[in-house]
């Protein structure tokens, strides 16, 4: 029995599926691009990229056709699925950098965490403007 050695067809669809996932998929899609407020912060997204893929193919041909011909008609599809999830945010003020996550929570926890962590920054201003007032 003759088994045709060629893989052209599945190497050509396998190839064509990856370069398209290459373009979909970039390091910008994972960390985002930064933006920056008016006071100097800098917010900068990150996310969780999923990618998952599929091809499978065959070639077909009752007996007869295999003893006579050097190649088989070939069946083939290949199928993919891509998931973007927000993983949190790295914010950098003042030197400081913090990650916000917000993977697994709620969008109440994550707006309760970002207003204490505005609060914060409320009071260490007061605090500072107390220190330079007792200064002078």
């Amino acid at each position: 029995m003759k088994f045709y050695s060629g893989n052209e067809n599945i190497n050509g669809l396998i190839e064509n599926a990856m370069e398209k996932i290459k373009t979909i998929v970039d390091s910008s899609t994972i960390v985002g691009d930064k933006v920056e407020t008016e006071d100097g912060t800098a917010i900068i997204p990150i996310s969780k990229v999923t990618v998952g893929y599929v091809v499978g193919g065959g070639e077909y041909a009752d007996l007869s056709a295999r003893r006579v011909a050097n190649h088989f008609p070939m069946a083939g599809g290949s199928s993919g699925g891509m998931s973007v999830t927000p993983v949190g945010f790295l914010v950098v003020a003042n030197g400081d950098v913090k990650f916000i996550n917000v993977e697994n929570k709620s969008l109440y926890q994550t707006v309760l965490n970002m207003f204490n962590t505005l609060l914060n920054k409320i009071n260490e201003k007061q605090a500072e403007q107390e220190e330079q007032g007792d200064e002078e």
